[in-house]
């Protein structure tokens, strides 16, 4: 489709909206929770300089949050002026039908959504946990030196082979009272303890090792090894100390590894496995909304500002109800979790082709 004057027409005022709508909703989100804050910041007497750092880090989380609904509002508001001035009229007068006027909205907010996934898995993550260290360090005066030492360490290798670590220091990233089990048919064949493990090299050393096997008749032998190379757990000391977020905060690669952590581990992963691949279709909302906008906003009856933003805050409401809802079921396993993620963004974008098909042309 060749980009022509009208198009980038349309597209400047389809972002002047956005802009608009973002800073608007978004600045009124953050003066919210600085209100919410304020008593926290007072009491604990943090640094100007320290809450302007942690509200632009929260402003990431207002744009990871809310895109799609940034989207719903603008596109509502852009088409909305356009048909109240006449000029969606005056297009489809010279010969371009609805499809053609929506067809630049929609293509630039796929790359937008496209954005908003990459942005969502490489920027957001790290620029959150610098907020979550502000908030729990500076605003909350948490001590740091607790989070490295980590105490009763419980890891599974694989299906019957795990290990315990009574006490372990991060940034020594040598622990103590080390246990290994290993079981087959569901009886223990081996057991190795050590009263010290260290992190050295890249690879974890049990030192002082005791290694004890059992036969299937229950024989056993004995070994002592002053060095024993333990090659099979892949985890890093800066794991162990590692606090697990909340899912909706991690990157779509953090929450894999995680669930594949889960799956060693034998720890339940239902819910982040929901959220896996909501990290996927939630972007795709921003398209959906295209579709469920221009048809209601290029009738000029239905335009203006207030009913445009009316509307929007409804299918929003209705949207996250929904979505919340159908989560909360794939959470619990009641529901597939394919329906979960996807059922809400199915029913809108069925809504909206209907809405296109059925809107005047």
């Amino acid at each position: 489709m060749p980009i022509k004057k009208l198009d980038i027409y349309i597209l400047k005022a389809y972002f002047a909206s956005l802009i608009v709508v973002t800073l608007a909703v978004g600045l009124t989100i953050i003066v919210i929770n600085i209100v919410e804050e304020l008593r926290d910041f007072i009491d604990h007497d943090v640094p100007f300089l320290s809450i302007v750092e942690y509200y632009f880090y929260f402003g990431g989380w207002v744009l990871k949050s809310f895109l799609p609904m940034f989207v719903l509002l603008a596109t509502l508001f852009s088409v909305s002026i356009l048909a109240r001035k006449n000029e969606i009229l005056a297009m489809k007068a010279c010969g371009r039908s609805l499809y053609r006027i929506t067809a630049p909205i929609f293509v630039v907010t796929m790359f937008l959504a496209a954005g908003h996934f990459y942005y969502n898995e490489f920027i957001y993550p790290p620029a959150n946990q610098k907020r979550l260290q502000i908030k729990e360090f500076v605003i909350e005066k948490r001590s740091k030196t607790a989070i490295g030492r980590v105490h009763n360490i419980f890891r599974q290798i694989e299906k019957g082979h795990f290990y315990t670590i009574a006490n372990f220091n991060v940034e020594r990233k040598e622990g103590n009272d080390l246990r290994v089990y290993k079981a087959q048919n569901g009886k223990i064949s081996e057991i190795i303890t050590a009263p010290r493990i260290q992190f050295t090299d890249h690879r974890w050393i049990a030192n002082d090792a005791v290694v004890r096997k059992f036969d299937e008749f229950g024989e056993e032998t004995y070994a002592e090894q002053p060095i024993l190379i333990l090659e099979k757990i892949e985890e890093k000391p800066e794991d162990f100390s590692r606090r697990i977020g909340k899912p909706e905060d991690m990157g779509y690669r953090e929450l894999e590894a995680y669930i594949d952590l889960m799956k060693r581990t034998g720890g339940p992963y239902a819910r982040e496995a929901v959220d896996l691949k909501v990290k996927v279709s939630y972007p795709v909302a921003s398209c959906i909304v295209v579709l469920l906008s221009v048809p209601f906003a290029s009738n000029p009856r239905r335009g203006g500002i207030a009913v445009s933003f009316a509307v929007g805050a409804g299918m929003s409401l209705s949207y996250f109800v929904l979505f919340r809802t159908l989560q909360s079921a794939g959470y619990s396993e009641k529901i597939p979790s394919e329906l979960a993620v996807w059922g809400v963004n199915g029913l809108f974008f069925l809504i909206g082709v209907i809405s296109m098909l059925r809107a005047r042309k």
